[in-house]
C-alpha cells in the first residue's frame, strides 16, 4: 500500500522555514512577543524561538499548543491562506495533491495531512515511521483517536496495555489515556492516524 514516486512528489513538502514564518506572522499579527506566546502556550521560549528560527521540527503536540494560543487552525501553520485551489470543496476535501508534509522529531517521522483547509474537530492524517521510530510528544486531552495500519507493524501502547499491530488492524481509544505509538520492526510502518482532541490540553 506504498504511495508510489509520482504521489510522493505531489505531496506539497513544507520545509520548516515555512512553518517558522507563518507561526512568526500569525504572533506579530496578534500584537504578541515570543515571551507572552511562550506563555500562553505552555511553551517555553526557546521552543517557539526555534520553530521561528527552523532550528527545530516541531510535534503535532507543540503546534497544537501554539495555534491554541494564536486562535487559528492547524492549517494555518502549514500552509498559506490562499492554498485552497477550489473555492467551493476547499474546506471540505483535501486532494491528494495538496497533501501538507512535515518532518517531525529527529528520527524522519512525517506526518501528511489528510484534514481539509481551515478549523475542524477531526484531523486526519497518515504518519510514517521509519524503523526504530516512534512518538515522543503525544497530545493527550478529551476526546479519541482512532487510526489504521497501512503498511508494515507498529506497536501502540494504551495505558498499561501493549499490542502489536500489522497491516489492516485498525484502533481507537480515549485521548485522556496516556498512549504512544512505535516502529520496533526493520521495515518502514505507516498509518492512519484519526484524531478529535479537545483543550485542555495535558502534556506527557
Amino acid at each position: 500500500m506504498q504511495r508510489t514516486e509520482a504521489g510522493k512528489k505531489r505531496a506539497v513538502d513544507l520545509s520548516q522555514g515555512d512553518v517558522g514564518a507563518r507561526l512568526r506572522a500569525l504572533r506579530v499579527a496578534h500584537g504578541l512577543s515570543v515571551n507572552e506566546l511562550a506563555m500562553r502556550a505552555g511553551v517555553s521560549v526557546g521552543t517557539v524561538s526555534q520553530v521561528e528560527r527552523n532550528k527545530a521540527n516541531p510535534s503535532v503536540r507543540i503546534l497544537e499548543r501554539l495555534r491554541q494560543a494564536l486562535g487559528v487552525p492547524l492549517t494555518a501553520l502549514l500552509e498559506e491562506d490562499d492554498a485552497v485551489s477550489d473555492p467551493i470543496t476547499g474546506d471540505f476535501v483535501r486532494k491528494a495533491a495538496e497533501r501538507p508534509l512535515f518532518e517531525v522529531g529527529k528520527n524522519g517521522m512525517q506526518k501528511e495531512l489528510l484534514s481539509p483547509h481551515g478549523d475542524h474537530d477531526l484531523q486526519m492524517m497518515i504518519i510514517m515511521l521509519p524503523a526504530g521510530s516512534g512518538s515522543e510528544e503525544v497530545l493527550v486531552g478529551i476526546g479519541e483517536k482512532a487510526g489504521l495500519v497501512l503498511e508494515g507493524t507498529v506497536v501502540l501502547n494504551v495505558g498499561d496495555r501493549r499490542c502489536e499491530l500489522r497491516a489492516g488492524d485498525s484502533f481507537q481509544f480515549k485521548s485522556t489515556v496516556p498512549h504512544s505509538v512505535r516502529n520496533e520492526s526493520s521495515k518502514t510502518a505507516r498509518l492512519l492516524w484519526i484524531m478529535n482532541t479537545q483543550p485542555p490540553v495535558i502534556h506527557l
